[in-house]
């Protein structure tokens, strides 16, 4: 598979990255935004999310249905989703349909109405939406877990906002929020497949008009905010949800290639060390993950479980054992060698799919302005070696800094633990 891959930054600041595949005849388009549930003030807790949405509700051009039948009846489709970071608007199709995609999505985005009954009537459907993702209790926990992580910071509040903010919503602040936050500066448009790269920028220009307002701003995490300790809720539910972690690096520390790897150690798979230790051997837990999340200016380690109640104790004391092991122990070789053959598998096999490959290319340049090759992504992962992961696994692992949030059922439940 041959590819070529070239950048444009148009006059009014947006810039267009495609990645030519000549082997395949279909292409993925995404419009990236750095707008998402961090940038939001407290009284506007969830309209990054919200909005998403209500562009979709008709444009100066198309309605409801033009929308969702645009690239539907041609056989490709169209979605979007929202992050703490930024939100993406994408697109499948073959390579023949790439103006239609061009133009459904710059309309989106450009040309939204925001009829008042329909986002009244779509503040119904993320009001189930929040109420439904509260109902499932591993969502809930992980919710819970930021709040504490991120504490009087909007990177701690749920993307999806709360009840009170959702209903104050108005086709007002709708507009404002897109013309303050949607500018050119904050905006990237990426393609990859079969696609030609002129051609796309040709057609942007003809139609993403928008004038630039700077790049948006967040409120940055304070690190000195961060307490550690334990916090315990309880909900009608049968297993106890479990999640152990602490705050670590940023998506721009270097560190975050060894970070993936040793993640890749603890929870990779069903050889994996929490998978096999914790799971098969002791039979404590059938869900268990450790996980990374990284921001611009901070990130997130961990551990989710969900277990018996009768077996939090053990569960959590198993966890912190094996984050030990980590480091007191170096990894051997072949154990290393095994998890990078994995890791890097994954993303190169992953980059066999046209969308796979368009958001690893969005999200890069989202975040560093610039591609990283595969190429270059996997040297990063061949160099590391024994020493990086310990040497990682010694400063982050340390028990005192963890903070443990557990979800339980109510009867029985002992109630709140003092940090």
């Amino acid at each position: 598979m041959t590819s070529l891959r070239r950048q444009s930054t148009l006059s009014n600041g947006l810039t267009i990255v495609t990645e030519t595949v000549d082997t395949v005849r279909s292409v993925a388009l995404g419009f990236w935004v750095r707008a998402g549930s961090r940038y939001e003030p407290a009284s506007l807790s969830g309209i990054s999310h919200f909005l998403e949405h209500t562009v979709f509700k008709g444009t100066k051009n198309r309605s409801t249905f033009e929308i969702a039948s645009s690239l539907e009846s041609v056989g490709g489709h169209l979605n979007a989703f929202t992050t703490k970071e930024y939100t993406c608007y994408h697109a499948r199709f073959l390579s023949e349909y790439l103006e239609d995609a061009v133009d459904v999505l710059s309309d989106l985005l450009l040309h939204p109405t925001f009829p008042e009954k329909e986002v009244d009537r779509e503040k119904s459907v993320v009001l189930d939406e929040l109420r439904d993702s509260r109902d499932v209790p591993e969502e809930s926990a992980f919710d819970t877990f930021e709040e504490f992580l991120y504490p009087e910071n909007s990177l701690g509040k749920p993307i999806l906002g709360n009840e009170e903010s959702i209903q104050g919503f108005t086709p007002d602040a709708l507009g404002t929020y897109l013309d303050e936050n949607y500018s050119p500066d904050n905006t990237i448009i990426v393609a990859a497949g079969y696609v030609d790269h002129d051609a796309l920028v040709s057609m942007i220009e003809s139609r993403y008009d928008r004038p630039n307002r700077g790049v948006n701003a967040f409120e940055a995490f304070e690190v000195d905010s961060y307490v550690p300790g334990n916090e315990t809720r309880t909900k009608d539910i049968q297993q106890c949800h479990l999640i152990t972690g602490v705050p670590i690096f940023s998506v721009f520390d270097e560190r975050r290639y060894d970070i993936a790897v040793l993640n890749s150690i603890l929870s990779g798979g069903m050889s994996s060390r929490l998978f096999q230790n914790i799971r098969e051997a002791h039979g404590v837990a059938y869900q268990i993950f450790s996980f990374v999340n990284l921001y611009r200016d901070t990130g997130s380690f961990g551990v989710y479980l969900a277990t018996d109640p009768a077996k939090k104790e053990l569960a959590v004391d198993l966890t912190f054992k094996e984050l030990q092991k980590m480091v007191d122990d170096p990894v051997n070789d072949a154990e290393l060698e095994m998890v990078k053959a994995q890791y890097k598998s994954g993303i190169v096999m992953g980059d066999e799919s046209m969308e796979r490959r368009m958001m690893r290319l969005g999200r890069q340049q989202i975040y560093y302005g610039q591609n990283i090759s595969l190429d270059k992504f996997l040297e990063k992962i061949e160099a590391i070696d024994i020493d990086r992961i310990q040497v990682l696994a010694r400063e982050l692992f340390n028990p005192s800094r963890f903070f443990t949030s557990i979800l339980e059922p109510a009867n029985g439940a002992q109630g709140n633990t003092p940090g």
